[in-house]
């Protein structure tokens, strides 16, 4: 143990070495200590019994090249959910960044007037566009849904009440709870009816001297069925109206147009209704970047606008330029600039050519059963739960690989899939045709592979 200690190298040798000269010291030095402690520890536990400097060099050069590479890698997915929040939600169509990109290579007036030669507001860009499209008085954007509806508690629920159904108390991903937000933000939360049922005399009976507000949720991530009733929102609002409260819907994932479900509320029929407040996420049906969307009242904005915390929760360029290149799209009607709506979108008939395409690709691969497939896509995101959208896939099987091994080895090389039924799946929906070949070369090594051993 103690010979095999003294032969570790020093670190400024090793700095020195002409393996190295190309690569950044101020990087290099604490990679080469990391990697010599490593290897300290694997000799004192006595798990390593033989070293030689190769293959120091080459540990260090590894983990050099792991340490300065992206970490955000392009994936092929291949699960049928369409907003899959763990794959980055939303795609970006080239259209889209075309009129995106020209604008980050140079200086821009996201925050200038140039008729006056002044500061102008962010938010203009998007505001003009929005009332355009909702026919809302006013709007702002922060950077996701989440941050709208704390925003908006925080400017008109602070020390008041805040009226909102049982039923609607709802939480998202990453344990994001309604009550837990409305304590944060200084309201006071008012449940109403019961889990499944309420009616709008409870909402009544609910308003005090204290109330500010009535809120709605949209359940936008799960569904209740069975003995069940809510109000809807165009009652609560002529309700609100009639109370002197401001009405506000939280209704997250909502879509604009397009969509071939009628399963989730319109952006533009609720916007009908004039609602003192509502907010919806940008990144998800709506099919742009993440941000949240607030439009309403023009004096309620102002409020917004004048709130401290709005400077935490502002919009970047990049954000600005991405939601208003997909306004545009909505208001032009170019929907197929969208790649959102464009997957959910597809038909039978177009998901049925590529399955056929894919499986016509695979089906040589020696080993590998391959098989076309009818099975249901999701829209994901926390969006419309309970609306499969039927696909076509291709299953796959091979005689000695398990399903969760030929799984793993596709995830290994950026294709995420889903496993049903001991068969791996590949769902056509979200690939693009130019992934293709990327899933047959990957299924290629992980079949050569298994026929090594």
């Amino acid at each position: 143990m103690k010979e095999l200690l003294q032969t570790l190298p020093k670190v400024d040798d090793l700095l020195k070495d002409s393996k190295f000269a190309s690569l950044k010291s101020k990087i290099l030095k604490p990679l080469i200590q990391e990697v010599l402690q490593s290897l300290r520890d694997q000799i004192l536990s006595r798990s390593l019994t033989h070293l030689s400097l190769e293959e120091i060099k080459n540990q260090i050069l590894s983990l050099y090249a792991k340490r300065t590479q992206s970490t955000i890698l392009p994936l092929v997915n291949a699960t049928g959910v369409v907003l899959q929040t763990n794959l980055g939600r939303s795609l970006f169509s080239k259209e889209i960044l075309d009129e995106v990109f020209p604008l980050l290579l140079h200086y821009n007036n996201l925050e200038y007037n140039i008729k006056e030669g002044k500061r102008g507001e962010r938010y203009t860009h998007i505001k003009h566009l929005l009332c355009t499209l909702l026919g809302c008085e006013d709007a702002i954007v922060v950077n996701n849904n989440a941050s709208a509806v704390l925003l908006v508690l925080s400017t008109f629920g602070k020390d008041k009440e805040v009226i909102i159904s049982r039923g609607e108390l709802v939480e998202i991903g990453g344990a994001f709870r309604i009550p837990e937000v409305m304590k944060l933000s200084g309201s006071k939360l008012v449940e109403v009816g019961t889990t499944n049922k309420t009616h709008l005399q409870d909402y009544e009976e609910a308003i005090s001297e204290e109330t500010s507000m009535i809120m709605k949720a949209h359940q936008s991530n799960f569904k209740q069925i069975g003995f069940t009733s809510s109000v809807e929102f165009s009652a609560l609002s002529t309700l609100a109206k009639k109370k002197g409260v401001i009405d506000y819907y939280d209704l997250g994932s909502g879509y604009m147009q397009g969509l071939c479900t009628k399963e989730e509320p319109s952006i533009l029929d609720l916007c009908k209704d004039n609602p003192s407040l509502l907010s919806f996420s940008g990144d998800k049906l709506f099919g742009g970047p993440q941000a949240g969307v607030i439009v309403g009242r023009a004096d309620l904005i102002a409020k917004l606008k004048k709130n401290h915390l709005l400077r935490a929760l502002r919009v970047d360029k990049f954000t600005t330029l991405a939601l208003e290149a997909t306004l545009r799209a909505y208001l032009n009607e170019e929907l197929e600039k969208i790649p959102t709506l464009s997957m959910l979108n597809l038909s039978l008939e177009v998901l049925e050519s590529k399955a056929k395409a894919l499986h016509s690709l695979l089906s040589p691969l020696p080993s590998l059963s391959s098989q076309i497939i009818e099975l249901n896509s999701l829209a994901g995101g926390g969006s419309l739960p309970q609306t499969p959208f039927a696909s076509y896939g291709i299953a796959l099987t091979h005689p000695t690989l398990k399903a969760s091994e030929l799984e793993r080895g596709l995830r290994e090389r950026a294709i995420i899939c889903r496993i049903a039924q001991e068969r791996v799946c590949l769902d056509v929906r979200c690939i693009q045709e130019s992934e293709y070949p990327q899933i047959y070369n990957a299924l290629q090594e992980i079949i050569g592979e298994s026929n090594a051993k």
